[in-house]
Formats: C-alpha cells, structure tokens, sequence
C-alpha cells in the first residue's frame, strides 16, 4: 500500500498521545469547519487496528481517494496539536516567545519594551537553567547594545556581560561532559552487562577519573552538573557491586530532584532512572522490605502527563520489580495474583515499551511458570524471546534468557539439548572474560543429568556443589545474576527435594 508508511507514522504518533493530548485534539478538530474525512481515520487509528485494516475500512466508509489526503491533513493537524500544547507547557517556548517579542519590539524601536522582554526571558532562562537559550539572550542583548552603540552604559558593565556568556560558555562545557561520559558509562552496561570481576570493574577507571577530574577543575555546580555527576557515582557503584554507595548515591539524587522538581524534565527520565536505580540496588542486595517505598515513588510516576508510550514503560518496571521481589522470596501464590491484575496490561500494551522491556517481561512470565512447576507454560513464554530473531539477541537479559531456557528443558527432561546449547552460550560470552561462576557451576550440574535416582546419590552429589554455592551466594558479582533467577536455589531444590519456595524465602535478606 502506497500509503503505509505515512499511515504508519500516524499510528505512531497516537499511539503516543497521553489522555489530554488526545481530548485537546478532540476540542481542536470540533472547533474545525468542513469535511473532517481525516477524524475518521484518526478513530479508526484510536481503535488500534493494524495499517492494513485502517485503509480498508477508511475506503469502505468514506472512498479510497480522500484517503491520501485526510492521511496527510491528519498528520498536519496531530503535529499542530501537539506544538500548541508544548507551546502551554513548555517553559522552553515560552522563554522563545519572549524574544521573538523582544525582537519584534526592537525592530519597531521599542528599545526599553525589548530589553523588558529579554528581562524576563533571562530570568526564566536561569531558574532553569537553560543555557543554550541564555547564551541566545545574552548575545541577542549585545547585539541590540551595540546597534544602539551602547548608549548608556560602561565599559565595565559591557565587560560584565561578556564576561557572563564566558560563564556560561564554560558551564554548558562541563555538564555537556559530564552527560558524554555517563552515556559512555551508561552504553557500556547496556551492552555489555554489569561488570563479573574487579578487571572487569577496573576497565571502568578512565571514565571514573575524567569524571573525577571535571569535578575537581570546576568550581560551578549547578543542578544540572550535579544531577550527572550524582546519576554518574550511583550507576558506577552499583555496576561496582557497592550497593550501599549506590544506594546513598541514588538517595541524594531524588532528594535533588525533589528540592528542584521545577527542572524536572518531562518525561522526567533521569528522575525515573534514579528511582530505578535505588529499586534495582536494593534487588540486588535483596533488601526487598525496603522497596516499597520506591516502588511508590515510580507509581507516581506513572500518574502524570506524560506521553502514553513513557507510562507504559513505567508500569511495566514497575511491574517488573515488584514481581520479582515476589518471586526471589519465594512468594509464588502473591507473584501469580500480581501478574493476574496486570493480564490486560501484559496482552495489550507491553508492546509499546523498549524492546529491554519486553525480554524481561516474557522472561518473568517464562520464570513465573517455572516456579509454579509449569515447565510447558514457562517454554511457550520463552518462545517470545527465542523465536524474535535478532532484535534481542545483543540485549544482556537475552543471555540470562537463554540461561532459563536451559532450566527449562531440563525440567522437561531434553536432556539432549544441553551439550549444543551451552557449547554456543560459552561461544557468545566468552567463556574465559564474560561467565559468571554461576554459570560454570549451572553448566557442570545440567551436563549430570539425569539425576540420580536415589536420595543417598543426590545428597552426595549436593555436598559436592554446597561449598560453591555458599561462595557465589556471598560474592557480589554473582548477584547481578541471581537478581533475575536464583539458579543456585534451584540447584538446591532439586538435590535436595526442598520445594524452591522454601529455599528462597530462607536465603533472601528480606521480604516483600
């Protein structure tokens, strides 16, 4: 269809919308004269019909050949909307429109209205902190100066105001590196995972410096370079395995945003990822009664006006946490209550969120089976990640994934699959720079099987795994992985015939 991909973009952008885009676009197009053709594409794209199905049932209700042209106007009319609305609550736009004002009045010789316009932009421009708009006014404020030949003011004073944008200049400098080294830092965790050993912790130390090093030649710390350099320690630490660094770290970061929740950005995503980062130091840690908490802090989150494809991603994380602070205590009938209230969400909407999102998504629902000795259950939800080609494969979740999947099998006794399958796992992470412990140990047990049959043989065969076990469980790399699945409580559980639930709720430090 020749159309597909501008209905494509349309589909998009409503999937988008929040609740008050969508009644400002209603209030909009009512106030609009003529034929509204495009409004009943706009229906049809609410409904969440496939691209294919909207063109279809458009020709059938209206005809094929306004079909091009409402795609387009309504394209026009979703993109006017949404600037007017940004233009109500944007302080960005608002501080422009101040000096567009300026420049009008300037341009009509209203020299003291522009500066009064400029005034007030400078003013906006500084409570938040945005410094490439004040470098704008700075500069627009000397050019109008010095077409008037700087009538009326010193040559100090004109000093002064160079000398501002100077200040400027140099902070912007600084909180622009600041942001290039916690995306670095921020990118090599993403696909790289979280560090497995002190080497791996070490190769971190050029970004650790540099970022030490901006702190020490800069004396500015405003709440922009605070914010990165805060965001920057919290996610080191906790890459670190310092939890309790973490944790702090995080802690004075929120209390940051809370005391500046005017230069919270919306979406406010690096607020999201310090109330992220607390909930996943505490996973780790397996502080699981000091969650809830902050579980509340991203519930609130996902109340506000933001755009529909952020509070999905919201709700979903939430989700996430709050299920397995369920499922690593061994709270396996309140796991499965939670994922029942969240049924309509996990069908419907988990599409829209990151593609990181969905993985974890499929593979709680595929680690909540399991749990609940439903190995055919947990396989069909595993086939979502094993069976969506290469969009998952460089993500870290999709290596512990494919982990799980061992497990799986295993229960389902394809003892056959394993020698491949972990052959090609060694292959993928390097088997002597990238394994966790856990994994070798988990390698070793599942090229045992079967099992024995006798309690005698598999208490002998426990003993033999119960010293690394105790020693992974006491290292604060191996957690990153048990955060997830607990592979040696399941170790545990099937050496000795304790139910896995049991185990879980006695090894963990706290409980939801």
């Amino acid at each position: 269809m020749k159309q597909a991909t501008k209905l494509n973009q349309i589909i998009l952008l409503i999937q988008s919308l929040s609740k008050a885009e969508k009644r400002y676009i209603r209030l909009y197009t009512n106030l609009q004269n003529g034929d509204k053709h495009y409004m009943v594409l706009y229906d049809l794209a609410c409904e969440c019909f496939s691209a294919e199905q909207i063109y279809e049932k458009f020709c059938s209700e209206v005809n094929e050949k306004c079909f091009e042209m409402a795609a387009k106007h309504l394209y026009q009319v979703l993109l006017d909307c949404l600037v007017q609305l940004r233009e109500k609550q944007d302080i960005q736009t608002t501080i422009f429109n101040y000096i567009t004002k300026a420049g009008i009045l300037f341009e009509r010789e209203l020299f003291d209205n522009a500066f009064a316009e400029l005034e007030k932009a400078k003013k906006l421009a500084t409570t938040y902190e945005n410094d490439p708009l004040l470098l704008l006014i700075y500069r627009t404020e000397l050019k109008y100066l010095s077409t008037l030949g700087f009538e009326g003011i010193s040559e100090k004073e004109l000093v002064n105001k160079q000398m501002q944008i100077n200040d400027v200049m140099k902070y912007a400098r600084n909180t622009n590196l600041h942001l290039q080294l916690y995306d670095i830092l921020k990118h090599r965790i993403t696909y790289k995972g979280y560090a497995r050993s002190n080497k791996q912790k070490d190769n971190l130390n050029d970004l650790v410096l540099s970022e030490l090093n901006l702190i020490a030649n800069h004396s500015y710390q405003g709440f922009e370079a605070r914010k990165l350099h805060l965001l920057f320690q919290a996610t080191y630490y906790l890459n670190a395995g310092n939890y309790k660094s973490a944790i702090r770290f995080y802690q004075e970061l929120i209390a940051l945003f809370e005391a500046n929740r005017h230069l919270i950005l919306n979406p406010p995503i690096y607020y999201l990822s310090a109330i992220e980062g607390v909930l996943n130091s505490l996973h780790v840690a397996g502080l699981y009664r000091e969650m809830p908490f902050f579980l509340s802090k991203l519930k609130e989150i996902g109340t506000g006006n933001y755009p529909t494809e952020f509070l999905m991603e919201v709700q979903a994380r939430h989700y996430l946490y709050e299920l397995s602070g369920l499922l690593n205590t061994g709270q396996f009938d309140a796991a499965v209550h939670l994922a029942e209230t969240h049924t309509d969400f996990l069908l419907k909407k988990a599409a829209m969120t990151g593609p990181e999102t969905q993985l974890k998504l499929a593979l709680y629902s595929s680690i909540l089976y399991l749990c609940l000795g439903e190995p055919t259950k947990a396989r069909k939800s595993m086939k979502k990640i094993l069976g969506s080609g290469k969009s998952f494969h460089t993500l870290p979740s999709y290596k512990t994934a494919r982990l799980v999947n061992l497990i799986i099998q295993s229960e389902l006794g394809n003892y056959d699959f394993f020698a491949n399958e972990i052959s090609s796992i060694k292959r993928t992470i390097g088997y002597e720079k990238q394994v966790y412990i856990t994994e070798k140990l988990l390698f070793r047990f599942l090229m045992a099987h079967p099992l024995p049959i006798y309690r005698k043989d598999r208490e002998k065969l426990w003993s033999q795994y119960q010293k690394d076990i105790t020693g992974i469980r006491q290292d604060k790399y191996e957690k990153q992985l048990l955060k997830i699945f607990d592979f040696t409580a399941w170790i545990e559980s099937k050496l000795t015939n304790i139910p896995l639930r049991k185990i879980l709720s006695e090894t963990k430090k706290g409980t939801m």
